[in-house]
């Protein structure tokens, strides 16, 4: 069973695990009196930039289009890069590309939690990143058993933090024999 990583304050660290594509899709929005409409939206955790696009109709066949765009980001950000799949008995490495979006150097903590791996050269890093900078930093993995591996990447800069967990399958090759 996998955990939150720790805190460093009394606040927890919020874990980013929902990197949905899409925001929403909602195909059938009425406008009021005033030819407005208004739609919440629960963005998932992805750090990225959003396409908005709205398509209105009236009945007397008009139409018309728009477009803009929103970006959802925040001051230090783990953006781990996993593999589609591994079979049992491989070994890689998962990089994370950690960003300090602020006006000043950040010296950051990262650690990485596995489940249905092992982790073959230590669970954490240091790294200082400049103001506006990244840095990428990997961890060597290898498979366990079939199934899914899970991991999860906590970071923690001064006043900052962030998480992510990612997963993928690892699969028992098929092999094939002839006589």
């Amino acid at each position: 069973s996998l955990q939150r990583p720790p805190t460093v304050t009394s606040a927890q660290i919020n874990l980013r695990q929902n990197f949905d594509a899409l925001a929403i899709f909602s195909p059938s929005v009425v406008t009021d009196a005033n030819g407005k409409a208004t739609v919440n939206i629960k963005l998932p955790d992805n750090l990225t930039r959003y396409r908005i696009t709205a398509v209105a109709v009236t009945k007397s066949k008009q139409f018309g289009r728009g477009e803009s765009n929103i970006t959802a980001k925040q001051s230090l950000q783990v953006r781990p890069s996993a593999p589609r799949f591994l079979n049992f008995g491989d070994k890689a490495e998962i990089p994370v590309v950690v960003q300090n979006q602020t006006n000043s150097p950040m010296t950051i903590s990262v650690a990485i939690r596995a489940s249905n791996a092992i982790l073959t050269n230590g669970n954490g890093r240091k790294v200082t990143i400049p103001a506006n900078d990244r840095a990428e930093i990997s961890f060597a993995v290898a498979s366990e058993k079939a199934g899914m591996a899970t991991f999860q990447i906590g970071a923690v800069g001064g006043n900052f933090t962030d998480a992510a967990q990612i997963s993928f399958p690892i699969y028992t090759p098929a092999t094939t024999e002839s006589f």
